[in-house]
Order: C-alpha cells, then structure tokens, then sequence
C-alpha cells in the first residue's frame, strides 16, 4: 500500500479507516432465535421452518480467533458479534469473548438477552466493551405485539442484572437499548425517554428501519428517501458463518448468498487485503459515481437499489460514536 495514496479522494475520513475498517461485523450463528420480531427475516420465519430456510450453525472458532488475531493488530476497529438469529444461542460464544477481551480487541454483542443464564450475562459483561440489547419496547404490549414473544420483564430484569453487575464490579462496559423504527413517531421517542430515564443504561437509541435488500416490506414511501453512497463500504466489514466476507451484511439473511456478491474468504486470505482488494475499490468508486455499470457483481448488487443505508457523508450519529464514549464511562 502505497504511502502517497490519497485517502480523502477515494472517500475515506480518516487514514486509520482506509488501512483497516472500524467495525467487523461477524455472524457468529445462524439459525434461529428465541424471539419471532416483526422487523427481521428471522423473526417473521415460523421457527419450525428456520433451519430449512436458514441452515444452522456458528462459525468456526478457529477461524474466529484468526479474524481476531489480525483485528488485534489496529486498536481504532472493533468486533460486533452478530447473527443471523441470537448470538446467545451459539455455543462458543462465552470462549470466543474471552478471547477477545484477551487479545486486548473492543467488541460489541447485539443480542434479545431472553435468557435464564445469569453466568452467561456476567460473563458477557466482562468479555464485552459495549452490549447492545434490542428490548425494542417499553411495555409488556408493545414488546408482545413487535418482538413477538411474552419476555419483556425477563429482559428488564436482565438488563437490570447486567447494569448492577457492571457497576458492581466498576467495568467499563457500555449497556445500550434500541430499539427499531415504526411508524409510531410518539413510541419511538417514548422509547428513548423511558429507557434513559431509568438510570439502567448507558445510551438508549432507535435504529433504521431496513428492509434487509427487500426480504421485509418498506416501511415508508421510496420517494421519502434518495439512495447516498454507504458509510458499510469505508468503515464497516462484514464476515458470514463460513468466513466469506461479504458485501453487505443484511444479504447474509437471504436462503442463498449469491456468490458474486463475495469479497474474499477471511480462512484464506486477510481482512487488510480484502479491503484493499479489487472489488471493493470498484464499489466505491460507483458509489462516489453513482455509476454502478461494469462492476464485477451482476445484477446481485443490492447497493444501488438501497434506500436505507448509512450515508457516508450524513450527519447521523453511528456506532463510532459509542464507541468513543467507553473511554469516558470511567474518567
């Protein structure tokens, strides 16, 4: 790599960011969850049909911790734990965070935290820089009506036990609780109020509404929205079970990943060379461009049909933002 490159003109924000990406998602499971939610591919699959739809499995340890192991080596990115279905539900998950907190490496778990294991919560809390829990409500009705499952007061109390575990123990561990967008614009803020009220979380948020590329309905009108190149292509990394990395994160949701829409393959190859590699340099440039013809991708591309996307040069708070704050939870 070239020291002379310009990296603002190929549209990155910072040189830290075109040497390696900040965040790298990885989908850790697959295959199922305990919850059935009105917003996700997952959850608005009847359970009995998800492992056909789906398949069923976690991504090899081993190939976890070489991801890892590499991550380890640029403090500014982090690992989010992901799934294509509930983190809690894989089996190597409390080893995998072990090695991450290890390896000195920030990660991040987005997870339902419907469970009766309170061992698993704490050591989530000990492994984990920031826990995401996506409580999505703040009544036993609405969470019934949009998460589809009657656990509302057990992930209450679990957030709960995690704050006093946390606070117990001084970690620096960052709770959050979001929630999905709807068209109730009252809930939605209701949401933010009640749960930053509580005392119980670091930061309470509500996250877009997408139809992950067109497997779930709009939620509003296209013509609200205008596509804008996407922030996922300078900053974040997205990983499948099987080590594929991947264009886009929400394709992973899909029965079958078209294989064009494949970057590399993290059990051969680095994440530093894939995202220096040709394909994504050619996406880039058609987002810049807005010019998406003779790209090595086919009709697959979900890119320049995506109306939901993170826009790279947008004034939206992202994910670094909370990031950032872990530095300050303990000043």
């Amino acid at each position: 790599m070239s020291k002379d490159v310009d990296f603002k003109s190929l549209g990155f924000r910072t040189e830290e960011e075109f040497k390696f990406p900040n965040i790298i998602n990885i989908e850790v499971y697959r295959g199922d969850c305990y919850c059935s939610c009105v917003h996700c591919p997952i959850g608005t699959t009847e359970s009995s049909k998800r492992k056909q739809r789906f398949g069923k499995m976690g991504i090899n340890l081993e190939v976890y911790k070489k991801i890892v192991a590499e991550i380890s080596q640029y403090p500014h990115s982090t690992v989010r734990v992901h799934s294509v279905g509930e983190p809690l539900i894989w089996d190597d998950l409390t080893e995998a965070l072990r090695f991450t907190h290890d390896r000195n490496v920030r990660s991040w778990i987005f997870t339902c935290a419907v469970t009766n294991d309170t061992g698993l919560l704490e050591s989530i809390c000990d492994n984990t820089s920031v826990v995401e829990v996506s409580v999505n409500s703040t009544t036993p009705a609405d969470y019934r009506a949009t998460k589809g499952i009657n656990a509302f007061e057990l992930v209450s109390e679990n957030i709960r036990r995690m704050h006093d575990y946390v606070a117990g123990k001084n970690l620096a561990t960052r709770l959050l609780v979001s929630r999905v967008e709807s068209l109730d614009k009252a809930a939605d803020q209701e949401f933010v109020r009640y749960w930053k009220a509580s005392g119980l979380v670091d930061d309470s948020f509500v996250r877009s509404y997408h139809t992950y590329n067109k497997m779930i309905p709009e939620l509003l009108e296209i013509g609200q929205h205008r596509h804008e190149a996407c922030l996922v292509h300078w900053a974040r990394f997205n990983i499948g079970v099987d080590g594929y990395a991947v264009v886009c994160f929400n394709e992973l949701f899909k029965e079958h990943l078209d294989p064009s829409l494949i970057l590399g393959d993290l059990r051969e190859q680095s994440i530093a060379e894939i995202w220096h590699g040709p394909k994504l340099t050619f996406l880039r440039r058609a987002e810049l461009g807005s010019d998406y013809s003779n790209l090595p991708f086919g009709e697959a591309l979900p890119c320049k049909d995506c109306y939901s996307c993170q826009p790279l040069f947008g004034d939206r708070q992202t994910s670094e933002y909370q990031i950032r704050q872990l530095g300050n939870k303990n000043a």
